[in-house]
């Protein structure tokens, strides 16, 4: 029998591939995550309401948003990081399982008091959607929907193109989204007096998250929440 299990391990080893649930590496049949990202840590209480931090690693400045908090499982790191690029640019869908259920876990933790009424998303662009094959914060969203029963609706329209912003100062950054999304018409009505979920899959500096968040806001929603994979660390100044 043993030597039956063993020979059954091989040949799937030369059939299948198995690959990390966060970063997609090729590892054992039999295990889940690589080495490296089952060493992951993942932000502790207290966090911040505003920026999403361990209150020990905010440096943020208190500024008030349309939303009313944000939180992720990761900060932007890493084999996060690694993990995040891979999922939208090298065409690995199948990473929202694992990165929609931790973001899920999350807001069981940190939401677990708010009756969402729906959960949306970050939209892309028509032309970039197109050309990536899906838009990574619906994939997530359709995860989170299955772990904490709320539906998905795609609220916003994206209806202005903001270019990359990932390199942009937090300025530029504001300055590029202003305007840039709108809601979608099938929903004008549907959004008054709703708590809406808001997913995308990081959150930097907040200027996506919030300008997506003042839209909703304006055609009347209740209340904002957001929800990411991982959040951009602000590093504190060293005193001199």
């Amino acid at each position: 029998m043993n030597n039956f299990k063993g020979a059954l391990k091989i040949i799937s080893k030369i059939f299948f591939t198995n690959r990390c649930e966060i970063c997609g590496e090729v590892i054992e049949l039999d295990h889940r995550l690589c080495d490296d990202c089952r060493k992951i840590e993942k932000i502790k209480e207290p966090i911040c309401e505003f920026c999403g931090c361990n209150n020990d690693d905010c440096n943020c400045k208190k500024h008030k948003k349309e939303y009313k908090r944000i939180i992720a499982p990761y900060y932007y790191q890493d084999k996060i990081t690694h993990a995040i690029h891979r999922f939208k640019n090298n065409d690995m869908p199948f990473l929202a399982d694992k990165l929609g259920f931790d973001i899920a876990n999350c807001i069981k933790d940190h939401y677990k008091d708010i009756d969402f009424d729906v959960i949306t998303f970050v939209p892309l662009r028509r032309l970039h959607q197109r050309k990536r094959g899906y838009n990574q914060a619906k994939l997530l969203s359709n995860v989170v929907s299955k772990y904490i029963n709320v539906p998905v609706e795609p609220l916003l329209l994206k209806v202005r193109y903001t270019g990359v912003q990932h390199y942009k100062s937090a300025t530029k950054r504001k300055s590029d989204v202003f305007g840039a999304y709108d809601i979608n018409e099938d929903y004008g009505n549907f959004v008054k007096d709703k708590t809406i979920l808001l997913i995308d899959d990081v959150k930097t500096t907040g200027s996506t998250l919030n300008e997506c968040a003042k839209m909703l806001n304006i055609y009347g929603a209740k209340a904002v929440y957001c929800a990411s994979v991982a959040i951009t660390q602000n590093k504190k100044k060293k005193s001199s």
